[in-house]
């Protein structure tokens, strides 16, 4: 009796795992899900908005989360993309935010830094994670100064 019932267990595990590929592939449900979201096509170019320190000679360096909002990177994400759309004052509060930030924190990796720039950059998604980084456009919202006190 004991072997009949495992049996059965077995078969309706077996079920419910395949069951999810005899539906629609844009259906996603609890508790077994068919993953729509990476099975869709995704475009090859895409959008990135992002804040960037920049300075002499070509320095530029992507600022990290926590200078931004906090060390979450999907909320620093859209905290960029919440000052970007909501417009200019918005884009000058947040980019002195972190430039502040980045004086007070005296992070060597910035020492090079002269601006902070909110910039949304155009990038073919196959070739970025390639290791071509080359947007294929940029559009720089706001600049603000980075405010060194003196040496």
């Amino acid at each position: 009796m004991a072997r009949i019932h495992a049996y059965m267990l077995s078969a309706a595990v077996i079920a419910a795992t395949a069951y999810p590929a005899f539906l629609d592939p844009n259906d996603d449900s609890f508790p077994l899900s068919t993953y729509p979201m990476f099975s869709r096509p995704k475009p090859e170019v895409v959008s990135v908005t992002a804040a960037v320190a920049l300075g002499e000679a070509g320095f530029e360096r992507a600022v990290p989360p926590e200078y931004v909002a906090n060390s979450e990177a999907m909320q620093a994400l859209q905290t960029i993309r919440k000052s970007v759309r909501a417009g200019r004052k918005s884009q000058r509060q947040l980019c002195e935010a972190i430039a502040g930030r980045i004086v007070d924190a005296n992070d060597s990796d910035f020492s090079a830094a002269t601006h902070i720039a909110l910039v949304t950059s155009k990038v073919n998604s196959i070739r970025y994670l390639g290791g071509d980084t080359t947007p294929v456009s940029r559009r720089t919202h706001l600049r603000c100064r980075l405010k060194r006190g003196a040496p």
